[in-house]
């Protein structure tokens, strides 16, 4: 194989592997433990933090949650290493948790990944903003405005369709604003690691 068809492939490593993991998840009716509770994370059950975004509703939940995935990947999938994907997967998820946990104490469960497929939408519009400004520009607007919109009156149709239960849009604010954060650190960092690189102060 040659370094561009394994570059290629090396692309889809991460929507597959989480799409296998919510896929088993589901299978093993792993919500009820896995699931954010907001009573249970206060006795002690912290993983809940993160796992809660990994679990779902049921199989239509599940799928619209991963039909939005790999339609989010085949639009920025390429802009970011495999790693940093990851770094910000892990990131958000956390984020997601405790946003919830600080600031909406009077959410009580959620479950879904969508929160977090707000966040790669974010970070693969940041990622895309050198090479393509207006074009990630207008995504990232008509992103926030869906946001702003839902949080203000309430989801969309397409939103809840299929669905199984109620969308949280507040969830998607805190997914959107992780990435943002991650993806500013991260040119931070970047940005430190080159001055130091070259010697300049």
């Amino acid at each position: 194989m040659s370094p561009r068809a394994a570059a290629r492939l090396r692309i889809w490593v991460v929507p597959l592997a989480l799409s296998l993991l919510c896929v088993l998840l589901q299978a093993l009716h792993a919500a009820p433990l896995l699931r954010y509770q907001r009573e249970a994370i206060l006795r002690g059950e912290i993983w809940r933090l993160l796992t809660g975004n990994f679990v779902h509703l049921g199989w239509g939940h599940l799928l619209h949650d991963l039909a939005g995935l790999w339609l989010i990947w085949l639009l920025f999938g390429g802009l970011l290493r495999t790693r940093a994907w990851l770094s910000l997967l892990l990131w958000d998820a956390l984020a997601v948790g405790m946003g919830l946990l600080l600031l909406s104490p009077q959410v009580q469960w959620y479950v879904g990944i969508s929160a977090v497929l707000y966040g790669i939408f974010s970070a693969g519009c940041l990622a895309g903003w050198r090479q393509r400004p207006l074009y990630s520009g207008l995504l990232l607007t008509g992103m926030l405005a869906l946001i702003a919109f839902s949080n203000l009156h309430g989801p969309l149709a397409a939103e809840d369709w299929g669905m199984g239960g109620p969308v949280l849009p507040i969830a998607h604010a805190y997914g959107a604003a992780g990435a943002v954060v991650f993806m500013l650190v991260r040119l931070g960092w970047s940005r430190l690691m080159g001055r130091g690189k070259t010697g300049n102060p």
